[in-house]
């Protein structure tokens, strides 16, 4: 079995005769199921040569049926056998009951001018079913599950190459940081860096910075590196900002708190010895988060880190109290914090 969180995902040749692919990465489902049509067809066969069912509606019967039967003016025909319930221990609500008897018969014997591939959106198979031990052993599965930032980095690089852009490990770094690690969201936001980029410049950390829709947990890192670097002007504009798309100073402040935090334990944690990709874990962040707040800890010591955490919750406390106004109480720490030195 081929796991998405640690192998290449390329498609091997020759083409097997049945792909199970399962996880609840839906857009890398979408994305290997492209492939591997790609793969098994050419471009004017797909019109007579591909069929899709889906197994909430249609018999496993009716499928296998086409499966079985030769290809139509080319050498290879795909079978797509949707939400294959079946595979699994989650409920489901299908018109119609499926016989897995039938496929089981099936990869006995498969069709040689056929690519059969099962999807089942699910997070794990149930492997107690005869059915499921036996495709584990006779089709190629594809576990779709949580990524490895290396396959990630290869599936953004191909997006960005699509475009004639370069992606470079700066801007994928900054691009996970900005977006998180939604597929779909990655893939569209890369996509709109090549485009903006073409040719002309590599998709960097710089692009990303200027390009990407921006997460809150980004807007408020940069609010944090502003703050250090005591751009007090900046870092007030930037707040106001936020609270003019209706961001609560509250959750600002939350999220300020936080990120002091996460500097100050990774620079505990350095001077410790710790690796980054250990503190990591220790934390629970992504390694680059934990790469930016090194970065962070070059312009504060953990005692100055120390003294804006008492400050954030200071603050917080005197806005819960109705001791201080909520915007005029954020303002004023950002104040106190820039001035520590």
């Amino acid at each position: 079995m081929v796991k998405a969180k640690n192998a290449d995902l390329s498609i091997q040749k020759p083409l097997a005769p049945v792909y199970l692919l399962f996880g609840k990465q839906d857009y890398l489902i979408r994305l290997m199921e492209k492939n591997l049509i790609n793969e098994a067809l050419e471009g004017e066969d797909r019109d007579f040569n591909l069929s899709t069912y889906d197994m909430l509606k249609v018999s496993l019967e009716t499928a296998l049926e086409d499966a079985d039967t030769i290809p139509f003016l080319g050498e290879k025909k795909a079978v797509i056998l949707e939400n294959s319930y079946f595979l699994a221990s989650e409920r489901a609500k299908p018109k119609v009951e499926q016989n897995p008897k039938k496929l089981e018969q099936y990869l006995q014997n498969p069709s040689p001018g056929t690519v059969l591939l099962l999807v089942a959106p699910y997070e794990k198979l149930d492997r107690r079913k005869k059915l499921v031990k036996t495709l584990e052993k006779s089709a190629r599965v594809y576990e779709l599950n949580g990524l490895s930032d290396h396959t990630l980095y290869q599936i953004l690089s191909q997006i960005v190459a699509s475009y004639g852009a370069v992606y470079t490990k700066s801007g994928h770094e900054q691009l996970v940081a900005s977006v998180g690690t939604d597929l779909a969201r990655l893939a569209s936001e890369a996509g709109k860096c090549a485009l903006y980029c073409g040719r002309e410049r590599p998709v960097d950390r710089e692009v990303v910075l200027e390009i990407c829709s921006r997460s809150l947990e980004t807007n408020v890192f940069l609010l944090v590196n502003k703050v250090m670097q005591k751009k007090t002007a900046e870092a007030l504009h930037l707040v106001h900002e936020l609270i003019s798309m209706k961001e609560e100073p509250l959750k600002l402040l939350a999220l300020l708190e936080r990120q002091f935090r996460i500097t100050y334990q990774v620079a505990c944690y350095r001077d410790a010895g710790f690796t980054q990709r250990s503190i990591a874990g220790k934390i629970g962040v992504h390694p680059y988060a934990v790469k930016l707040a090194g970065e962070q800890t070059r312009l504060y010591t953990p005692s100055m880190l120390k003294y804006a955490l008492e400050k954030c919750t200071e603050t917080d406390y005197q806005i819960k109290t109705g001791q201080a106004d909520k915007i005029l109480a954020l303002e004023l720490l950002i104040h106190r914090i820039s001035e520590t030195s």
